[in-house]
């Protein structure tokens, strides 16, 4: 595997780790937050703000995950 190879397959492995963790992380906490406003409607919004910026914050891991793909992916040329 020549160098060009082996930055290409890091700049894969960077991304689909994120990308993995952050779709697992949003499908649970999405899932326990819509559990937890069907058995208590009335603390509904605040479940929903907790959930939004937790979403938020697993949505940054993603775009970190890109990022830094995209700077090793620079390295090729």
């Amino acid at each position: 595997m020549d160098g060009n190879a082996g930055i290409a397959l890091g700049a894969a492995i960077a991304i689909a780790g994120p990308a993995a963790a952050a779709a697992i992380g949003q499908g649970m906490a999405a899932g326990k937050a819509f559990e937890s406003m069907a058995r208590q409607p009335e603390a509904a919004n605040k479940i929903q703000s907790a959930l939004l910026l937790s979403l938020a914050l697993m949505e940054a891991l993603g775009i970190y995950g890109l990022l830094i793909a995209i700077l090793t992916l620079g390295k090729t040329a």
